[in-house]
């Protein structure tokens, strides 16, 4: 099911019978999310808005997204994949941006894959490369 606001999307769903993959649009929502799977290992994949042609205005977010939703399939029962659109070029780009500005993800570019509780991440272009966002998920 989608739902539309402000422009940005989710859904939730399973990726095959792997891990659960879980798109989530709001700065509250995402923290309800991640307090909800507790205990789990928790990634979040933060990336552009995509538009009525299903492609973000992100370039690197275009290339990043197969990779990592390939890469998602291999992830254990006990493991979460956030998903979170953080808007369309305008809302990112605002320095007010509640994930450029949020103490817990402090984000400076999009994509960027993290894994909750750590500091490991992984940045813009490093999101499309298949044997970063492997060792990233297997960590």
């Amino acid at each position: 099911m989608f739902k539309d606001h402000i422009g940005i999307h989710f859904l939730i769903f399973k990726i095959s019978r792997a891990a659960n993959f879980i798109q989530k649009m709001r700065l509250q929502e995402l923290l309800s999310e991640i307090d909800r799977n507790a205990g789990k290992n928790i990634f979040i994949y933060f990336t552009g808005s995509k538009g009525k042609d299903g492609k973000s205005w992100c370039p690197d977010c275009n290339v990043a997204d197969p990779v990592i939703t390939e890469c998602a399939k291999k992830l254990p029962e006990d493991s979460v994949l956030i998903r979170c659109e953080v808007g369309d070029r305008p809302t990112w780009k605002d320095p007010n941006n509640e994930y450029r500005k949020h103490d817990k993800f402090r984000l400076t570019c999009v994509p960027t894959l993290i894994k909750w509780g750590t500091q490991q991440r992984l940045n813009d272009v490093q999101c499309g490369k298949r044997d970063l966002v492997e060792m990233l998920l297997e960590d």
